[in-house]
């Protein structure tokens, strides 16, 4: 318990620090949509070693979303989506909203393995939230090893559109050929090699508000006709 509470006391430290560092860029000139894993200066580092809280659990990322409405145009929510591959597409497992409309700020990923829940932090200027993806009804996976891939460089986002974050691999196998988060786009890569699970966790900064986005997933559009 004690080691959850410093992580979490860590977190909210670090995405302040982060915030503070960034804040003036931000106001340099117009922003654009973007995410990268953040660079932890030396005081964030010293502060994760003084409360003991190891890294493996966490993924912290710093990003652009485009500012806030202006003339219908903007962000005004963000998005948490967790997939698993199911016959060679991504079909959605959980969801998290939270409605979100500032310029810039970070995002911490926390969680083992995905099927344990997955858990996200967003702090900006004007938001400090927290969002939960739940832990998945067992499948078996317990007694399986996992490999994880995690967005490792920045990468161009655009309103409405996911950008992956992490890709994980669970599995009995003990050949696992990993790839990386871009390969979200091409799911039968995955498919192919037979795993028992692989689950992707994304996320959205989107025009719609919150309402919209969970009635767009309660009622998706018809897919076209071939």
């Amino acid at each position: 318990m004690r080691i959850k509470r410093y992580g979490s006391l860590f977190l909210a430290l670090a995405l302040a620090l982060g915030l503070c560092g960034c804040s003036a860029a931000g106001k340099a000139g117009k922003t654009s949509l973007s995410i990268q894993p953040a660079q932890l200066t030396a005081e964030e580092e010293a502060l994760a070693k003084l409360l003991d809280v190891s890294m493996d659990s966490y993924r912290i990322f710093d990003f652009e979303a485009g500012g806030k409405q202006k003339d219908g145009e903007g962000v005004q929510s963000v998005q948490l989506t967790l997939y698993e591959l199911t016959d060679g597409e991504w079909t959605p497992k959980a969801q998290a909203q939270q409605a979100f409309s500032d310029v810039k700020g970070r995002i911490a990923l926390s969680f083992g393995k995905i099927t344990e829940g997955v858990h996200m932090t967003i702090q900006s200027e004007g938001v400090f939230e927290s969002m939960e993806l739940d832990k998945l009804a067992d499948s078996g996976t317990a007694s399986m090893s996992y490999t994880t891939s995690i967005l490792t460089e920045s990468a161009a986002m655009e309103l409405d559109q996911e950008t992956p974050l992490a890709i994980q691999i669970v599995t009995s196998k003990n050949d696992i050929q990993s790839y990386g988060v871009q390969y979200f786009d091409m799911p039968r890569e995955y498919a192919k090699h037979g795993y028992e699970h692989v689950y992707a966790v994304t996320v959205m900064f989107s025009q719609k508000t919150v309402y919209e986005l969970v009635d767009s997933a309660a009622n998706p559009s018809p897919s076209p006709e071939p």
